[in-house]
């Protein structure tokens, strides 16, 4: 699975103020209830609003999430969740 997000200008935006858009959107992923469209919309809303977040405070997105995906398999062993 790939995600791709808008590429969003996040220079313009302080961690502060990109967190405050974190919590706007885990708001209105709340409020969507069980209407699968909506909780869809707003997850990805959300998923955007975090990585703009790491962006924000200078972080190397793809580099952090090679070490997530490296962190989960050793914890799975061998990586018994990769296709092949």
């Amino acid at each position: 699975m790939k995600i791709t997000l808008y590429p969003y200008d996040y220079s313009r935006h302080t961690p502060a103020e990109q967190m405050a858009k974190v919590l706007e959107e885990l708001k209105e992923l709340e409020m969507a209830g069980d209407k699968l469209s909506a909780v869809t919309e707003e997850t990805f809303d959300v998923i955007q609003a975090l990585v703009g977040y790491l962006i924000t405070l200078g972080v190397d997105v793809e580099a952090a999430n090679k070490r997530h995906i490296e962190k989960l398999e050793r914890r799975r062993g061998d990586g018994e969740n990769k296709k092949t």
